[in-house]
């Protein structure tokens, strides 16, 4: 099995030091695994200098051409779409805001479809969120689609396929259905993703949540607290789901725009900062070093809602 990146970046965007530093955790718990990165032809003129150490990374590195007038965002969708369409052999894909802690052994993914994801927010069917999320219904609206939260809603951020019939059938027709997505002005791939799953019969098998933790809807969600902190104790691969969200203080430097403008002033990544990469499950403010899923509720997950209180508990600790 390959690992699969996909990189569009433009030198004022922070999508290359976020994919550099999920290959990097890749690397730290895979040394041997085999790296394919997907980039536009936009993308690849750029990487040079410190954006283009990301080649030394990889063991295979595809250019994908695209008419000038595409946005990035577009481009970015239209690789992901049809990515089994443009790399050969069973792959896992992983999204680029995300880091890798622990080896990651093929044996024990144990998933046995030709497509297979992780739950969208490690939730089950008719989740009150997914159910009531305006976008996401007015968007479905907008497009007839036929998709029901009664079904589960996967995530799109890391997708394992293999080399089949079945799943070069499944993007093809993902990558037919974003296209449409995208000329009504939907630029998201996952509505499409699950109205996929939904018209060829739910063939989307369910992989364990820990290959996908995303752990910043404990954050925003403390409900769902109980689920996912027991999967972050055990992660493999843990889902930030990019930066700076709703203005609101971030938990842990890899959810912190701050932290890969740093690293692109800089023009390289510091010991300082590969700590965080190396050990990204230590890193959430006020988190004791070692993780313990005996634990009900561990209240470093309120730092979100409540930094100042969080703040205050830790000085009275060091009174």
């Amino acid at each position: 099995m390959k690992f699969l990146y996909i990189l569009v970046s433009e030198d004022k965007d922070i999508y290359y030091e976020q994919t550099l530093v999920s290959l990097l955790s890749l690397r730290h718990y895979n040394p041997d695994a085999f790296v394919t990165l997907l980039v536009d032809d936009r993308t690849d003129k750029n990487l040079v200098g410190f954006r283009g150490e990301i080649r030394d990374l990889v063991n295979e590195y595809k250019v994908v051409p695209f008419d000038e007038k595409m946005s990035n965002m577009v481009r970015s969708r239209y690789l992901k779409t049809n990515m089994r369409n443009l790399v050969d052999d069973d792959f896992l894909f992983i999204d680029g805001d995300t880091a890798v802690t622990d080896r990651l052994d093929v044996g024990s993914l144990d998933c046995r479809g030709s497509v297979c994801s992780v739950t969208d927010l490690h939730a089950r069917e008719n989740d009150k969120f997914q159910v009531k999320h305006k976008k996401n219904n007015a968007d479905k609206k907008k497009m007839n689609f036929s998709l029901s939260f009664a079904d589960l809603y996967y995530n799109s951020g890391v997708i394992f396929a293999r080399d089949d019939e079945a799943a070069r059938m499944f993007f093809t027709k993902w990558h037919e259905l974003y296209r449409q997505c995208a000329e009504n002005g939907i630029y998201t791939d996952q509505l499409s993703f699950n109205e996929v799953n939904g018209l060829l019969g739910h063939p989307i098998a369910e992989m364990s949540g820990e290959w996908n933790c995303q752990v910043r809807e404990a954050y925003n969600h403390l409900y769902r607290v109980k689920v996912i902190y027991p999967l972050l104790c055990r992660s493999k691969i843990i889902h930030f789901f990019s930066t700076g969200i709703d203005g609101k203080k971030e938990p842990h430097p890899l959810m912190r725009r701050d932290f890969f403008l740093a690293l692109k002033r800089r023009g390289s990544v510091d010991e300082e900062s590969m700590e965080v990469v190396r050990s990204a499950r230590n890193f959430f403010w006020g988190a004791p070093e070692k993780l313990d899923e005996k634990v009900r509720f561990p209240l470093f997950f309120i730092f979100r809602q409540f930094p100042n209180v969080c703040r205050f508990m830790k000085w009275l600790r060091l009174m």
